[in-house]
């Protein structure tokens, strides 16, 4: 901004000079001269337009199936239970549902639907014939070295033909040692799960509180779990087996 002052100052101080040269007063006159401000224009910004051009945009919607990935958990399988064993349980009740006091061809038509026809049969007998057993009549079926007993007499019932006892296993006994001569049909265990060859240490987790008994010179060592079940052992150590499961009051000697 520019401001003329001192120009004008001079011309009217010569102005206010008399003719006589004489100098007026010390009165001076300021002629005030309009102010003049030069404004430098401020530089504008000329807005610029500016084109935004939108791209189309496609959108893909993208659809993530969920997974989920389960793991297999592990699996124990079973070995598959022999039908004849799971179905033939050995009990001081019978042998799985041929119960004692059965009738004899029904027990016997049971046992060989599973195992097969008898391997031996002694027809109704008298009793004396082949064993000490009461009665009029007696019957030994064998299936191997399982052997059933039937008769019209026994501490379960009397009047009629029925099945009271069977033994399962057969060995030869010298005094000393009881020899395995058959084990068939294999596998047969009671509801306990003990069966021939299972150890004595086995045979007392099974039955608690069984009863064992030592040999003499007519049979090996024994055990007995109650009046309907029990057998004998080829030995009282830790590692002697079962060689003969009993059920029922068997009076009768198959051999």
């Amino acid at each position: 901004m520019m401001i003329v002052g001192s120009t004008a100052l001079a011309l009217a101080l010569a102005a206010c000079g008399g003719s006589d040269g004489t100098v007026a007063g010390p009165t001076t006159k300021l002629t005030l001269l309009p102010t003049t401000t030069t404004t430098e224009p401020v530089a504008t910004t000329t807005p610029v337009e500016t084109s935004t051009t939108v791209e189309p945009t496609t959108t893909l919607a993208v659809l993530v199936e969920a997974t989920t990935t389960t793991e297999a958990l592990p699996t124990t399988t079973a070995a598959p239970v022999d039908p004849v064993v799971e179905t033939l349980v050995l009990s001081d009740e019978g042998i799985g549902a041929a119960v004692f006091s059965g009738d004899p061809d029904g027990v016997v038509a049971f046992l060989s639907s599973f195992v097969g026809p008898p391997t031996a049969d002694t027809g109704w007998v008298d009793p004396f014939e082949i064993s000490a057993c009461a009665g009029t009549q007696l019957r030994v079926v064998s299936f191997g070295s399982l052997h059933l007993t039937f008769g019209d007499v026994s501490p379960i019932l009397q009047g009629r033909p029925h099945f009271f006892a069977y033994t399962y296993g057969a060995y030869d006994y010298d005094g000393t040692t009881a020899a395995v001569t058959d084990q068939s049909p294999p596998g047969l265990v009671t509801e306990n799960g003990v069966g021939l060859g299972t150890d004595l240490i086995a045979l007392e987790a099974a039955y608690p509180g069984l009863e064992l008994n030592p040999s003499d010179d007519f049979f090996p060592e024994t055990f007995v779990v109650n009046d309907n079940l029990r057998g004998a052992v080829n030995g009282l150590a830790d590692d002697s087996v079962v060689v003969s499961i009993i059920g029922g009051q068997d009076c009768a000697d198959p051999t």
